[in-house]
C-alpha cells in the first residue's frame, strides 16, 4: 500500500467498513429511547419535569421562582428591583408585555433595545433578561437561541442573567434538543445560528482549583417559571 500516512490511514478505515473512496457515510440513526434515563412514572408529568428542573437548577447555583402568565410583569419587576439595577436589557418577546416596561420606566431603570452597542452592554448593562427556548429538566440547563429580538450576548456579558422559562419549553433531557419539534431541528427559517445552553452562573478556576464565580459573565441567574 503506497502513500502518505495520511492516505494509509483513511484506505484502511475505509476498507474496513466496506466503503470505497469518495463514498458517502452511511445515515446514523439513534434510537434515543435505548440511552434515555426516563423521569419516574408519575401522573403528572409536567408536575414532574418542573420538579426535576427546579432542583437541578438550583444544584448547580441558578435561583428558581415559579409564577402564573399574569404575574411575570410583577415579579420580574421586583426582583429587578430588589437587585437595585439601573439599567436593564430586554428582548423584543411577547411573553415580555408592555407593563413590564412601563413599571422600570416609572422606577426609573434604564432599558436597552437587542441592539445596544458594545461599549454601553459592557460597561453600563446590569442584567441581561432573556426568554428560553428550551429548558433541560434532567441537567438544570436553560437553553437560548439566536434571533433578531434577542442578542447573543444577553446571557454572557452582563454581571446578572434574569431568563423567563415557560413550563411549555421544558424537555426531559438533552436528545429532546435534536428530537422531533426540537431547537436543533431544521426549521422553516433552518436551525439557530446560535445555541447557548446556560447551566449555572459563570465560573472559573485558578491553578490550584480554587473556584471563582461571575469573572466573566454573570454570576447571578435567577429563572422564572411561568406556570401556565
Amino acid at each position: 500500500m503506497k502513500g502518505t500516512s495520511r492516505e494509509i490511514f483513511l484506505e484502511r478505515v475505509r476498507k474496513a467498513l466496506g466503503r470505497r473512496e469518495g463514498a458517502a457515510p452511511d445515515r446514523v440513526s439513534l434510537d434515543h429511547n435505548i440511552i434515555r434515563r426516563p423521569l419516574p412514572s408519575v401522573k403528572d408529568e409536567l408536575a414532574s419535569l418542573i420538579d426535576q428542573f427546579s432542583s437541578r437548577a438550583r444544584a448547580v447555583g441558578m435561583s428558581v421562582k415559579r409564577c402564573g402568565r399574569a404575574e411575570v410583569s410583577k415579579v420580574l419587576a421586583d426582583w429587578i428591583e430588589s437587585e437595585k439595577l439601573s439599567t436593564v436589557l430586554l428582548p423584543e418577546d411577547p411573553c415580555l408585555d408592555s407593563d413590564l416596561r412601563d413599571h422600570l420606566t416609572r422606577q426609573k431603570i434604564n432599558i436597552c433595545s437587542p441592539d445596544v452597542d458594545l461599549d454601553t452592554l459592557y460597561d453600563q448593562v446590569d442584567c441581561g433578561v432573556t426568554v428560553a427556548s428550551a429548558a433541560v429538566a434532567a441537567t438544570g440547563s436553560v437553553v437560548l437561541t439566536s434571533s433578531e429580538n434577542e442578542s447573543r450576548l444577553a446571557s454572557l456579558v452582563p454581571p446578572r442573567h434574569l431568563v423567563l422559562v415557560p413550563c411549555s419549553v421544558l424537555v426531559e433531557d438533552l436528545l429532546d434538543l435534536s428530537g422531533d419539534d426540537g431547537v436543533l431541528q431544521c426549521g422553516a427559517t433552518g436551525i439557530p445560528s446560535s445555541v447557548t445552553l446556560v447551566t449555572g452562573p459563570s465560573k472559573t478556576a485558578d491553578i490550584e482549583g480554587v473556584l471563582v464565580t461571575g469573572v466573566h459573565g454573570p454570576g447571578t441567574v435567577q429563572i422564572v417559571l411561568v406556570t401556565d
